[in-house]
């Protein structure tokens, strides 16, 4: 290459960087956020509250006797009936007691009826020289005896027979077993379990409600219950709650009434409870709202450029926050892309509805 082409090729590159077409410093186009009003209506505050779904009934059912298990009539999933038999226990023993305590009562009967009867023979000679007055005290205290003695085998035969009841495990509710604890042939301890099981039909919400809120409800009130995973959303009561605080959360348990139909044990629900009457009140979208340290801060459309305003909030309502102080009704709130836009930018916004578009930057539309 001579000195000559070399020379125009260095001017030519030269001459492109430099040329308007590719200059680096054109002023990039404003930034596009999306804006919604700051609006004035009647509504009522309200605090989300995560919930669950309890049993009012679920029990481990456990023996009453000890014994060798010889049969169980039931497994994980089954649904029962009060009074039906789950476990039977090996009673020969207790059999065998009943059939010895049967023959004593036997005996103590005709013990019995062989006293009444001398009591009745002297007490008709009461008056005769065959007769003593210390002979008929001695009968009457004999027929006291053996009537004493009959009542007691009697006593302990109903002993006999509420243990070989106790033999057999019966459901005390209807419901579904969800837990089996014994096998057959294994060793049944007194008290020990042997199953778990749930009444699916009766269900309640248990909510850890914040005392400040909790002393505002009382008994009967009503709140809104959301079931994320059927997307269901139904009334709920409020049965009771627990007049003790946690020290640590200073949150009570409460208990309200539901629909159990489509519900489960265990499942997830968001309570969202009234705070007090419906009153006007400014409302912004939570969206619009910036946290940093103990400040909630908003960007609000001012002319072509934009301004942070601190604002005190009150309670959220649905997808709003209540505003105490710091805005006016009809100003326009930054919701979308106030992450990348500082104060005092020009932008071009955009409703959040998408209805109309409006540029507050350099007049363009």
């Amino acid at each position: 290459m001579s000195l000559k082409i070399y020379f125009l090729s260095i001017i030519t590159i030269t001459t492109m960087f430099t040329s308007p077409v590719f200059s680096t410093g054109a002023k990039p186009p404003a930034p596009l956020v999306v804006v919604a009003e700051v609006i004035e209506q009647a509504a009522q505050p309200n605090r989300a509250i995560p919930g669950t779904v309890i049993p009012l009934l679920e029990a481990t059912i456990a023996s009453q006797t000890g014994g060798f298990v010889l049969k169980t009539n039931f497994n994980v999933g089954d649904k029962v009936k009060k009074g039906d038999t789950l476990v039977i226990l090996d009673s020969l023993d207790s059999v065998r007691q009943r059939e010895i305590q049967l023959t004593v009562i036997a005996e103590a009967k005709a013990r019995l009826v062989h006293a009444t009867n001398n009591l009745g023979r002297d007490k008709k000679l009461r008056d005769t020289p065959a007769t003593s007055r210390q002979r008929l005290d001695d009968r009457v205290k004999e027929e006291a005896v053996r009537r004493a003695i009959l009542q007691q085998a009697r006593t302990k035969l109903k002993q006999i027979d509420d243990t070989l009841a106790r033999h057999k495990i019966t459901a005390p509710f209807a419901g579904v077993i969800t837990e089996k604890l014994i096998q057959q042939g294994e060793w049944l301890a007194e008290g020990q379990g042997v199953a778990t099981l749930l009444d699916p039909d009766k269900l309640e919400i248990q909510a850890k409600i914040p005392t400040n809120i909790a002393a505002s409800l009382k008994v009967g009130a009503v709140a809104k219950s959301f079931f994320p995973k059927q997307g269901r959303e139904e009334p709920i009561t409020l049965r009771t709650i627990i007049p003790r605080q946690n020290p640590v959360s200073r949150n009570q348990p409460s208990y309200w009434n539901i629909d159990h139909k489509n519900t489960i044990a265990g499942e997830e629900v968001a309570l969202t409870i009234g705070l007090g009457a419906n009153a006007t009140t400014l409302l912004v979208l939570k969206d619009g709202v910036i946290r940093k340290g103990n400040k909630n801060l908003v960007y609000v459309v001012d002319g072509e450029t934009i301004r942070m305003t601190d604002v005190q909030l009150g309670p959220s309502i649905n997808s709003y926050f209540q505003v105490k102080k710091g805005l006016k009704a009809g100003e326009l709130v930054v919701v979308r892309g106030n992450e990348r836009v500082r104060p005092g930018q020009k932008v071009r916004t955009i409703s959040l509805t998408g209805s109309s578009s409006k540029s507050r930057s350099d007049g363009v539309k």
